[in-house]
C-alpha cells in the first residue's frame, strides 16, 4: 500500500527564490502531469546544477519507476542531496531508510545521524524517533536523559507517541523524577489522540489511584475505549474488573506496553515514507469491501457526516489515493457516511498511517484507528 507523505505535500508548497523557480514549475506540473520525459529534462539538470526541489522530485523518479527504470540506490542519491542541503523533511526520511534498510545497507547509527539533524530543525517525528532510539539504546548508547529531551520536544508539538512516552518515563521515574500527577497529564493529551496505549494506562491510573482518586467507572471507560481500538490487554482489564466501583482494587504498577518493549520493530517507529502525488480523487462506495475484510484488521477514520455529498466532497478535496473511500454505517439509528483509509494487520502500522498523513488533516479530522470488526458491526 501506498502511503501519503507529508514530504511531498511540503514540497508542493516550496518555492525557491533562485533563478530555477520558474523551470521547475514547469518541471513539476510536467510531472503532475505525468508527462515524465518532460519533467526528466527540465528537472534533471536543474538538479545537478543544486536545486533542492528538482533533486527531491528526481528522487521520487527513480523511487517509483516515473519515466526512467525504478532504481532505489539512484533515488536515494538524490533524496541525500537535497538532505545534504538543510531539506528537514528530506533528512528525516534519509534517517527512516537507513533504519528499516530501504535501498541501502540497515545503519542504525546512520539512521540517528540524520534524525538528529532533522530533530534539530524542529520534525516532531524525527524528535520522537532518536528519542526512542536514546530511550531503547539503539544504535547509540542508552540515555534516558537525551531521550526525555526529545520525547518533550515532540510533545510540545503535540506527537501523541512523544506524549505517551515522556508518561511513562515520569511513571517509572525514568530521567525525570516520579510524579504521577504529571504522567497523568500527558497520558490524558496522548489519550486525545486516540493513542491506544495511553487510554489503558488511564485505565490503570484510575483504577489503583495513581495521582487521582480511585474510580472503577472512569476506569472501565479508560478500558472500553482502549479495547475498542483492538487493545488486548484493555480487552482483558474488562473481563477482570469488578463489577462495581466500590469493590477493591487489585494494585498494579502502571502498563509500559509498547515504549518498554526492548525489540527493534520498525512499525514502532514514526516513517513519513516519500509518496509521489495522486491526482485522482475516489469516491467509491467502500461498504461491501469492509464487509469481506477480517474483524481483526484495522483501517483509519478520517471523518463521519450524515451528507454522503459532503463526504465525497471531502474525500476529493483531501486528494487521497486509491485507498480512501466511505462506508454507509447506522449509529444511534442515525445514517452516517464515514470516510475511511487503508488497511492494517496490526494495530502500530495503522498508527503508523496516521502520522503520515498531511498534518492539515491530522489537525482537522484527528483521524482514528477502527477496527474492522467494530465497523462492520455498524454496516446497514
Amino acid at each position: 500500500m501506498i502511503r501519503l507523505s507529508k514530504l511531498f505535500f511540503c514540497l508542493l508548497l516550496l518555492f525557491s527564490s533562485s533563478i530555477y523557480a520558474t523551470s521547475y514549475e514547469e518541471g513539476k506540473q510536467a510531472y503532475l502531469s505525468q508527462d515524465y520525459e518532460r519533467a526528466l529534462e527540465i528537472l534533471k539538470p536543474l538538479a545537478e546544477e543544486g536545486n533542492s526541489q528538482a533533486q527531491i522530485t528526481l528522487g521520487l523518479m527513480y523511487d517509483y519507476g516515473h519515466g526512467v527504470e525504478k532504481n532505489s540506490s539512484e533515488s536515494i542519491k538524490w533524496y541525500r542531496m537535497a538532505a545534504e542541503q538543510g531539506v528537514p523533511l528530506v533528512q528525516h526520511d534519509i534517517g527512516v531508510k537507513y533504519f528499516q534498510g530501504q535501498g541501502v545497507e540497515q545503519n542504525y547509527a546512520e539512521a540517528a545521524k540524520w534524525w538528529e539533524m532533522s530533530a534539530n530543525a524542529g520534525i516532531a517525528d524525527s524528535q520522537f524517533n532518536l528519542g526512542l532510539m536514546y530511550y531503547r539504546g539503539i544504535g547509540i548508547p542508552k540515555d534516558y536523559v537525551k531521550a526525555a529531551e526529545l520525547f518533550d520536544a515532540a510533545s510540545l508539538q503535540g506527537h501523541g507517541n512523544a506524549q505517551y512516552s515522556l508518561a511513562v518515563m515520569y511513571a517509572f521515574g525514568q530521567s525525570k523524577e516520579k510524579n504521577y500527577a504529571t504522567a497523568l497529564k500527558w497520558f490524558n493529551k496522548a489519550a486525545e489522540q486516540n493513542v491506544a496505549q495511553a487510554q489503558f494506562n488511564l485505565g490503570v491510573f484510575h483504577e489503583n489511584g495513581y495521582g487521582v482518586s480511585k474510580d472503577i467507572d472512569k476506569a472501565r471507560e479508560w478500558y472500553q475505549i482502549a479495547a475498542d481500538q483492538g487493545l488486548q490487554e484493555a480487552v482483558e482489564k474488562l473481563r477482570a474488573l469488578p463489577a462495581h466501583k466500590t469493590a477493591a482494587a487489585t494494585k498494579t504498577e502502571p502498563s509500559v506496553s509498547m515504549i518498554e518493549n526492548t525489540t527493534t520493530d520498525t512499525t514502532e517507529f514514526a516513517s513519513t515514507k516519500i509518496s509521489p502525488p495522486n491526482t485522482s480523487a475516489n469516491e467509491l462506495d467502500l461498504s461491501d469491501w469492509l464487509r469481506q475484510q477480517a474483524p481483526d484488521n484495522y483501517t483509519l477514520q478520517l471523518a463521519s457526516v450524515i451528507s454522503k455529498k459532503d463526504i465525497i466532497n471531502y474525500i476529493k478535496s483531501s486528494k487521497f489515493d486509491s485507498n480512501a473511500g466511505y462506508i454507509e454505517v447506522i449509529v444511534n439509528d442515525i445514517t452516517r457516511y464515514t470516510a475511511v483509509y487503508g488497511l492494517y494487520t496490526t494495530y502500530q502500522d495503522a498508527e503508523l498511517a496516521v502520522s503520515e498523513l498531511p498534518l492539515a488533516i491530522q489537525q482537522s479530522t484527528k483521524p482514528w484507528v477502527r477496527n474492522t470488526g467494530i465497523l462492520q458491526g455498524l454496516l446497514p
